[in-house]
């Protein structure tokens, strides 16, 4: 008996859409604990799992132009291509810094946080982004060593002419 085919998310819109659903069911989910009177801390700790579950199970099943659709990918490889590693390393490393200076400003009663923020949530916000930043770097700096670099075309060029 043969295995059942890899569940695999190739075109960008598709990895948009489970983007904005998985936020949205996340959102959701801790709309209806917080209904339901859960205390703030473990309202903070179930978004930050729910988010995170989220996130490990689209770098399993979202894969790049040209990348091989069926075998599953190492554990720390995040994107197909380092140079997309970098780039989103980066960004989130840049929101993780961000955020860390919005919470402690709000802290010290300079600015505020957004309506119903805390400096917890700050915290974990902010320990989430500084998480996938490094994750995202480490893969950059992998498939570097390992030699995997985009090819130059993936696509054929269109011309107007």
């Amino acid at each position: 008996m043969g295995r059942a085919p890899a569940f695999r998310i190739v075109r960008w819109e598709l990895k948009v859409l489970y983007i904005v659903v998985a936020w949205i069911v996340a959102y959701a989910f801790t709309d209806l604990l917080r209904e339901l009177g859960t205390p703030a801390v473990a309202l903070e700790v179930v978004n930050t799992l729910v988010n995170l579950a989220a996130f490990a199970f689209a770098v399993r099943i979202f894969r790049g132009q040209g990348e091989p659709i069926d075998p599953p990918r190492a554990w720390w490889r995040m994107t197909a291509w380092p140079t997309l590693s970098r780039r989103l390393g980066i960004l989130f490393v840049a929101f993780a810094v961000l955020m860390a200076l919005s919470t402690v400003l709000s802290a010290f009663g300079v600015g505020e946080l957004p309506a119903g923020g805390s400096v917890g949530l700050g915290v974990g916000v902010t320990l989430q982004f500084a998480l996938v930043g490094f994750l995202y770097l480490n893969s950059a700096v992998r498939l570097a060593r390992l030699g995997i670099a985009k090819p130059e075309r993936l696509r054929p060029t269109i011309r107007l002419t």
